[in-house]
């Protein structure tokens, strides 16, 4: 692993075609007065796409736009209100200000609040996948808290959330996927034991859920791969539900517990998706982060830069540089603002940040 400053993937000639592919694509316009706040796809993700923007290429007017977006997300959030998850509510919005370095008091509040009511329901009630899962339940209310764990109340509402995750019995065969099954839970834990922040049973439940992924992995002609629970059939390579998203878990979780047998699971699995034809690992016809090929570059990235594996370097630069797919709307999740954000990732030197949201770092 390296402590290195983040660094651009490619070379000199490669990043200033990506760039250049990014500013034809990001021309300025009128930002409409409110939008949408949430994280998936309204303003709060386009908010975040043009901050980095900005930072890799300012003075073109890309951060008025982050700021513009980020007010009508807020005016949009005011208006109408919303629930205190992470890519549909409160806890989108509050990141993409902590993000721009605003402050969002209402709903910061909200998750805030919410955090032990929504973690007494997760540990005690039966388990339900949603109410716990990064998308819209606790994991993802989580990942917010860790980012402003030097707000008193937010820490002591991260504690309450990281406890309940420990106390949670999941089942014998869960989800394994990061957006929805263990390894989002898995992931925010492991951050946090990283960051120093502890409960009691949290090591314990990192391990116990590391183990359960370990143990559910199955090799075919390229790899270690994970099988949908229900299905019995391969994952696509996705962040969301499939191999280098697990993997990604896997790797935070064993420099947490100080194990290399996750993370030499995890770097061996996302080689196996990369090396899988298109057919296989069913990704690259998507162009977003969450099951597209944007989230399978940014994993690669995120990757090359912990490991300094040139492999990894050289898949990430063939993915930035290649072909991407249309399609998938404005948004963070499945559209232009993420692929935006996972191209800059990979041809700048700016560190993206933003990806704790997917809780890949």
């Amino acid at each position: 692993m390296t402590d290195a400053a983040w660094s651009p993937l490619l070379p000199a000639r490669d990043r200033a075609a990506v760039l250049a592919r990014l500013a034809a694509a990001a021309r300025p316009h009128r930002v409409p007065h409110r939008v949408r706040p949430d994280l998936a796809d309204g303003g709060a993700g386009l908010a975040l796409a043009y901050r980095r923007l900005d930072r890799a290429r300012p003075g073109r007017g890309y951060g008025a736009l982050a700021e513009g977006y980020l007010a009508a997300a807020l005016r949009g959030y005011a208006r109408f209100g919303a629930s205190p998850g992470l890519f549909g509510g409160a806890a989108g919005v509050a990141f993409a200000a902590w993000s721009l370095s605003h402050d969002a008091p209402a709903a910061h509040r909200q998750v805030v609040d919410a955090a032990g009511a929504r973690a007494r329901r997760a540990a005690d009630g039966p388990y339900a996948p949603r109410a716990v899962d990064v998308v819209a339940g606790l994991t993802g209310a989580g990942a917010y808290l860790l980012c402003r764990r030097d707000d008193p109340a937010a820490a002591d509402a991260l504690r309450t959330v990281l406890a309940a995750l420990s106390r949670i019995r999941f089942p014998d065969r869960p989800d394994p996927g990061m957006a929805h099954g263990i390894a989002g839970p898995l992931a925010l834990l492991a951050l946090a034991l990283t960051a120093d922040v502890a409960v009691p049973g949290q090591r314990e439940a990192a391990a116990r859920l590391a183990a359960a992924l370990v143990a559910g992995h199955a090799d075919d002609a390229w790899g270690p791969d994970w099988a949908g629970p229900a299905t019995g059939r391969p994952l696509r390579a996705s962040w969301c539900r499939g191999g280098p998203g697990i993997a990604r878990a896997l790797w935070l979780a064993g420099t947490a517990l100080g194990d290399d047998g996750p993370r030499g699971l995890a770097v061996r699995a996302l080689k196996a998706a990369l090396r899988r034809p298109p057919a296989r690992r069913r990704v690259d016809g998507d162009p977003g982060l969450c099951h597209g090929v944007a989230g399978l570059l940014h994993i690669t990235a995120r990757f090359a830069h912990d490991t300094g594996d040139p492999e990894l370097a050289g898949a990430a630069a063939r993915l930035a540089t290649g072909p991407l797919p249309s399609g998938g709307g404005p948004g963070f999740l499945d559209g232009a603002a993420g692929v935006t954000l996972a191209l800059l990732g990979a041809a700048t030197d700016v560190e993206p940040g933003w990806d704790r949201a997917l809780l890949l770092a």
